[in-house]
């Protein structure tokens, strides 16, 4: 983490933690989740960030601890309420492996719900390529792409969405030429 990244907004806050997870440097992204909810509690994303964090790290009870707070913020949604469910069936069978496509697919839902399409398509995009190019999962990938032409993504600028938005339609080309 940067010198400078102690006057960055929550939201920016919320960024870095996302991309410090996708490098895969989840104790950076841990400590910038912390400080992302030390300025604001109850900050729906950092919350769903912590609690993938979490889960990512083999801490279910944790997991689950955090996202039954994310549902006292956000209220009983479904989609939390799946996940939760499904994470408290994983606790209490901690002896069979986890699912992590089933809580990583359920958690973009959750990310498509509120309004953050950006971080949504890249659960997508990785979940694709983990599961052998899914019919399903391009799909929505591709109907995702069209929804964050027309409305963004929340907390992110019209110029990031653009830049990613360019990035994705490479993407998307590239996996197009592959058929």
């Amino acid at each position: 983490m940067s010198a400078e990244s102690g006057s960055l907004s929550v939201s920016e806050l919320a960024d870095l933690a996302e991309g410090l997870r996708q490098e895969g440097k989840y104790s950076d992204a841990r400590k910038t989740v912390e400080r992302c909810l030390k300025q604001s509690p109850g900050h729906p994303r950092a919350l769903l960030l912590l609690g993938r964090l979490q889960y990512q790290e083999g801490k279910l009870l944790e997991a689950l601890q955090t996202l039954r707070g994310l549902e006292s913020v956000l209220g009983r949604q479904e989609s939390l309420a799946v996940i939760a469910d499904g994470l408290e069936q994983l606790r209490q069978m901690r002896n069979l492996p986890p699912a992590p496509e089933f809580a990583t697919q359920t958690m973009a839902e959750l990310l498509v719900q509120q309004g953050y399409l950006l971080e949504a398509i890249e659960i997508y995009r990785q979940l694709f390529v983990s599961c052998g190019g899914e019919r399903r999962v391009w799909e929505k990938i591709l109907s995702l792409r069209e929804q964050l032409r027309q409305q963004g993504s929340r907390d992110a600028g019209s110029e990031k969405v653009a830049r990613q938005l360019a990035g994705l339609d490479g993407w998307i080309e590239a996996r197009q030429g592959e058929d």
